[in-house]
């Protein structure tokens, strides 16, 4: 005689079930996610951590590289909160406020990461 297989498939059924379904390994690498993209999506960039107040007076430009104008003011919501605001003088003497989250300065002007259209549409 044989014995009986549905009681043991059964109960091999349910310990696999048991299982979680899709575990994922923590220590697998991540893709990088990028800080810039072309619909204008941002991340935080520690800006809290810089001193915006040496920004005043520099160059700002946009994330596809278009002038934006000139930083005139820096408005921070916080002493290391990216939740603020950079108020840029426009050719002409138009001001437009541009969110701080994800700005960096290159050395030489105020990079943001809004597109120039976007800044512009304010």
């Amino acid at each position: 005689m044989t014995p009986p297989v549905r009681p043991a498939l059964a109960a091999a059924f349910l310990a696999f079930a048991a299982l979680p379904a899709h575990a994922q390994d923590a220590s697998a690498p991540q893709p990088p996610v990028p800080s810039v993209t072309s619909e204008s999506e941002t991340q935080d960039s520690g800006v809290g951590d810089l001193e915006t107040a040496e920004w005043i007076g520099k160059p700002v430009v946009s994330s596809d590289q278009k002038a934006v104008g000139t930083l005139r003011e820096v408005r921070m919501a916080s002493d290391t909160a990216d939740a603020g605001l950079l108020i840029v003088e426009r050719d002409g003497g138009a001001v437009v406020e541009v969110p701080m989250q994800g700005a960096a300065f290159d050395g030489t002007s105020v990079v943001v990461t809004p597109l120039a259209d976007a800044i512009t549409a304010n």
